[in-house]
């Protein structure tokens, strides 16, 4: 193998290991804001609870989810308030790498993964997200899921969705 074969292989790989994969989804927007339930959850959402449906989900991963709605409500205009509208966050897969594994093996590893249901206001909805890559782990992922649940009830009260990141990470580095 002489050194531009060899130079090829080592950029496809480096371009394999570094490649994420995203997918998300909510409410569907196309379709009419209801305006009895737009106008309930304008008034305010609690936060969410967590069901992990058996799984063996870690309490930083519940907490980056929670924590990542919260800012995300509140980047939305949506208050996030004690007696609000209730919210159930409800695991349906969960897959989370070990670290070690994910920075030595990367995608060889598989991936971190979420897909949960949520319910508000008589309303349910999917989110999901799914990180490929060595540099993002299961935090990541978490975050992602918590911004998008409340990105689908903000879509859901007719709100607009900011999803500007106050912080740009580096280009490739996300699972967005």
């Amino acid at each position: 193998m002489n050194v531009r074969h060899f130079s090829n292989a080592a950029l496809v790989s480096l371009i394999f290991v570094l490649s994420g994969c995203a997918t998300s989804s909510g409410p569907d927007a196309s379709r009419p804001v209801d305006p009895a339930v737009a106008a309930t959850l304008k008034r305010g959402v609690a936060v969410p609870t967590i069901e992990t449906s058996g799984l063996d989900v870690a309490d930083d991963v519940k907490s980056g989810l929670i924590t990542a709605f919260k800012t995300q409500a509140d980047k939305n205009g949506m208050p996030v308030t004690p007696n609000g509208v209730p919210v159930k966050i409800t695991f349906e897969e969960y897959n989370a790498r070990s670290t070690a594994a994910r920075v030595l093996l990367g995608v060889l590893a598989g991936s971190d993964h979420i897909k949960a249901r949520v319910e508000v206001a008589g309303n349910t909805y999917t989110v999901e997200d799914t990180a490929r890559t060595t540099i993002n782990g299961i935090g990541l992922v978490a975050e992602n899921v918590g911004s998008d649940a409340a990105n689908g009830i903000a879509t859901l009260a007719g709100v607009q969705v900011n999803t500007i990141q106050r912080v740009q990470p580096p280009v490739g580095m996300t699972t967005r």
